[in-house]
């Protein structure tokens, strides 16, 4: 019996050890409140000619690039990489792809990670970091 107990105890001090589950990725959880908002020449600053990288919903890693002169290449997980293009008009980034459609953000910043925040819904759309 005392061999029982022993068992139950351990499991369920173990269960408490055990992380919760994690979602695929916090790819849009919304900006921390102490985030700035970029302006568009910190967008360029920020954005162009870097690569950005998240995940998407289902957890598959993801590359976009925005380049100078306006052309966007994103790479999800084994799929072939899409071309698009970029405009910024105010505090806005627009990527459109013909694939995926056209997206309109502003953009956020804490200085480690950016968030495109979707103009018109205010939800997050995406959270990269920026290398």
């Amino acid at each position: 019996m005392s061999k029982l107990l022993t068992a139950i105890a351990v499991a369920f001090l173990l269960s408490g050890c055990s992380s919760a589950p994690q979602t695929p990725n916090d790819a849009h959880t919304p900006a921390p409140a102490g985030a700035k908002q970029l302006s568009g020449d910190e967008i360029h600053q920020v954005l162009i000619g870097r690569e950005l990288k998240s995940k998407t919903a289902k957890g598959e890693p993801f590359s976009e690039t925005l380049s100078l002169g306006g052309a966007a290449l994103i790479k999800i997980a084994n799929y072939p990489e899409v071309k698009g293009n970029w405009t910024v008009a105010g505090d806005v980034i627009c990527v459109t792809y013909k694939e995926y459609g056209k997206e309109c953000n502003t953009v956020h910043s804490d200085g480690a990670s950016v968030w495109l925040v979707d103009q018109n819904t205010k939800k997050t759309n995406n959270k990269f970091s920026v290398h």
